[in-house]
């Protein structure tokens, strides 16, 4: 089977969330299919550039800020969300219609990649629903400017959705709660996000991080949870135990402005970190899908506090939604050995039912089921007998 991988941004592991998720399914499927990858962005360095190489073929069609910015506006005059525009130019999608030709399938790596319909049957990975996220964010903590924007995006997002449904064969995103928000045509599948690392735990290292907050900093929602872990959810942890050690750690981490932890910033290696942790915190407020962050953690050894949100998706047990409780919960975990060792073990099970291999496997029959389908191109849209 050819699968063409669309992507407005470049899959690589360690990433933000969908270019983790793309990077997985790409190496699973690549041994027993021909996989190209067209993405709009270049790697975060030659390593990851290396890495993806080494497994698909790869079309980087980049786009310079100034054509970013006028296909983000000219979007919005169409009334599109403006980020397709700024994420999928014109340019690149181009390219990637050339490039479906040839395919037998398309997979295209979040609605923000899609500028409209194929010469192939197309599969939309939505990792979560963009307009969910959205609208959370407008009623969320950030500043009313940046909540209007939300608003405002929200709902072309919404109407941008509705219209790429129809050009879909098939939908996938990573929960249940993303998918009754999104169009129930074609059907929406869900798989969650997956684990590649090691499937054996390695419990050799010293544990001697207290509590570690990982994540990108520069996606608003872990912003949120960093600022309000530092500003009240910290402080309610050291009333109960002083002297509690704190780090926060990710992408962009510099450009945090905390009181009282530590920060490391753009580090090679994150789940190093994890693995030094003895309690991995996220106090997410705000967001969607499935948060990699927990699995991260999980699979790395460290016992989770999360809310109840972000929790639930892996079958974890939630911590509660307020600082007094994420606090409490912390503490038990940090002073208890025992029970910090039942819920690593329980961390364990989850990253072992969330392999990649097995999820791709998923994947990859939706993958095969629109493949089946005969394409027939009728004025330059897709027709599916």
């Amino acid at each position: 089977m050819r699968v063409l991988v669309v992507s407005a941004r470049f899959p690589e592991p360690g990433g933000k969330g969908d270019q983790s998720r793309a990077f997985s399914f790409i190496t699973h499927l690549a041994p027993t299919h021909e996989v190209d990858v067209l993405t709009a962005a270049r790697g975060s360095s030659a390593g990851a550039e290396a890495a993806l190489r080494a497994v698909a073929r790869v079309e980087i069609a980049t786009r310079g800020p100034v054509r970013r910015g006028m296909a983000s506006l000219w979007d919005l005059g169409r009334l599109r969300p403006a980020q397709v525009g700024w994420m999928m130019p014109g340019g690149a999608w181009r390219r990637a219609r050339e490039r479906a030709r040839d395919a037998d399938v398309v997979l295209v790596n979040t609605a923000r990649s899609l500028r409209g319909p194929l010469p192939a049957p197309l599969v939309l990975d939505h990792v979560d629903a963009l307009s969910l996220n959205l609208r959370r964010r407008a009623s969320g903590p950030e500043g009313p400017p940046r909540r209007a924007a939300a608003r405002v995006e929200a709902a072309l997002m919404r109407r941008w959705e509705r219209r790429a449904a129809g050009w879909c064969a098939a939908q996938v995103v990573s929960a249940a709660d993303d998918a009754a928000s999104l169009p129930a045509q074609p059907p929406c599948h869900v798989i969650p996000v997956g684990w590649d690392g090691a499937s054996v735990p390695d419990d050799t290292g010293a544990r001697d991080l207290d509590v570690v907050l990982s994540g990108n900093m520069g996606y608003p929602p872990n912003r949120d949870a960093a600022e309000w872990f530092a500003a009240a959810v910290l402080p309610a942890i050291r009333r109960l135990r002083p002297g509690t050690g704190a780090l926060v750690v990710g992408r962009d981490a510099s450009s945090l402005r905390l009181s009282g932890v530590e920060v490391a910033s753009d580090v090679p290696d994150l789940l190093a970190y994890l693995r030094r942790a003895k309690v991995a915190i996220v106090p997410l407020r705000i967001g969607t899908g499935t948060p990699y962050k927990v699995l991260e953690a999980a699979a790395s050894g460290a016992a989770v506090v999360a809310t109840p949100w972000a929790a639930e998706r892996f079958g974890l047990p939630a911590a509660g939604s307020g600082a007094d409780e994420l606090a409490r919960r912390t503490v038990e975990l940090l002073e208890d050995a025992g029970l910090r060792a039942e819920q690593v073990r329980g961390g364990y099970a989850v990253a072992a039912r969330h392999r990649g291999d097995e999820l791709a496997k998923r994947l990859e029959r939706v993958l095969e089921d629109a493949a089946r389908r005969r394409p027939q191109a009728i004025g330059g849209a897709l027709q599916l007998g």
